[in-house]
């Protein structure tokens, strides 16, 4: 039987349908890489035409041709494997599963159904091994959520802080206690300075009233000094006999019992210990030669009068000038008698005695 002239839409197998635009499914086009033709192989079919063999009678059904959009419409096979519903394509990029080209449906491993079972296999198989390793950021973030402990510091890298170290706070009390240290010291030496002024205003001050008191004093024949014997201090400076180095005595130990003003003689003098103790209550003390003349005598009575409550006018042989003056501490030693000085020496010590309330003065 001759064979019928096949024309376009005539004589090819099952009938297809191109799949209605709901169900279409668009993919970017790219360049289909055709396979090379083989000897003995029909020309390939021109845009808008599909060649397909004539079916021989009891072969099994050829597979469908490609369409013109480079998708291969689902066979049988795919939709036994449950790539999706009848009718959608598959494209062959993503039935390969590798990279962007497109596979020819003969060269894919097992042909259209084994190219969306690996697809399909090697989508789960990326989204599984995502999964397991998650990324640094998933894996940081599942390890934080899970277990509830900071991740640990890499290797190399300064750990962060929030405050000062162990050996910086120790550092910092350290230079604390040098700073205080030296504040200390500073303030010390200030302090011992300070005072080393004061004491030697003092002393000066001290030492220069002296002298203003001895300049008054040391007048015509009259030599001031501050020459006594020690003592215990009062309360504590009553002996029996006491004895005395400093002639006329000035201080020191001294008899319980003190002597009052008056006017004395050789017979009526009172003991050193009595003469020593009335200088301690304030009182001022002339002493004399017994053997000094009658006009120097007459003089020197006549001051101790004016003084009747402040003075004692008592005779001394062991005197090494003529005529003396003593209160508590102090002496004035003149070899003869100077009247104004005299005076005014008992206007100034008189009543300056560690012992107060026992002096009289009289203004005259």
């Amino acid at each position: 039987m001759a064979a019928k002239k096949k024309g376009p839409g005539k004589g090819r197998g099952p009938a297809t349908r191109p799949p209605s635009p709901a169900k279409r499914t668009t993919i970017p086009k790219q360049a289909t890489t055709k396979p090379p033709a083989t000897p003995g192989s029909a020309a390939p079919a021109s845009a808008g035409q599909q060649a397909a063999p004539p079916a021989a009678p009891g072969s099994a059904s050829p597979a469908p041709p490609a369409t013109s959009g480079g998708s291969v419409p689902a066979g049988p096979a795919t939709r036994a494997a449950g790539s999706g519903p009848p009718g959608r394509s598959t494209p062959p990029a993503k039935a390969a599963g590798a990279s962007g080209k497109p596979t020819p449906p003969a060269k894919a491993a097992g042909g259209p159904g084994k190219s969306a079972k690996a697809a399909a296999s090697g989508r789960s198989a990326a989204t599984g091994k995502a999964a397991a390793s998650g990324g640094p950021t998933r894996a940081a973030g599942s390890a934080k959520v899970g277990s509830g402990a900071a991740k640990p510091a890499p290797a190399g890298k300064a750990r962060p802080r929030g405050g000062p170290t162990r050996e910086e706070r120790l550092a910092a009390a350290a230079a604390a206690r040098r700073r205080q240290s030296l504040r200390n010291r500073a303030l010390l030496a200030v302090g011992v300075v300070g005072i080393m002024f004061v004491v030697s205003f003092v002393l000066v001050s001290d030492r220069r009233e002296r002298n203003s008191e001895a300049a008054q004093f040391q007048t015509g024949s009259c030599q001031f000094d501050r020459e006594s014997d020690p003592d215990a201090g009062p309360g504590r400076n009553h002996v029996a006999n006491p004895t005395f180095e400093v002639d006329p005595p000035a201080g020191g130990d001294h008899t319980a019992q003190a002597s009052g003003a008056g006017n004395f003689t050789a017979e009526t003098a009172p003991p050193d210990g009595q003469v020593v103790h009335a200088m301690e209550h304030g009182f001022v003390v002339l002493w004399h030669r017994p053997d000094l003349d009658e006009q120097r005598l007459i003089e020197l009575r006549d001051v101790a009068l004016k003084h009747p409550g402040e003075a004692l006018l008592v005779p001394r042989s062991s005197l090494t000038t003529p005529v003396a003056a003593t209160a508590w501490h102090v002496r004035l030693l003149c070899d003869g008698v100077e009247a104004d000085t005299l005076e005014r020496f008992i206007t100034t010590f008189a009543d300056k005695g560690p012992e107060k309330g026992f002096v009289t003065r009289i203004e005259g």
